[in-house]
């Protein structure tokens, strides 16, 4: 009752594709904060751009197999 790769690949893609919505969410509320002097801990749109790149590699990958 294992998973095959193609499944794994496609669960994978969607967290990424999740991880992207939610970092994408948290930047916006980020950049309208009315405390200037409030800093993020994380640079979250680089955390955004990273993890839609790599939905979309693993993607590319779960069509693939």
């Amino acid at each position: 009752m294992g998973f095959s790769p193609k499944q794994i690949a496609e669960a994978v893609a969607t967290a990424l594709a999740l991880t992207a919505l939610v970092a994408g969410v948290i930047d916006w509320r980020h950049r309208k904060r009315d405390n200037l002097d409030r800093v993020s801990l994380l640079d979250w749109r680089n955390i955004q751009v990273f993890a839609l790149i790599s939905a979309i590699i693993a993607a590319a990958v779960a069509f693939q197999l």
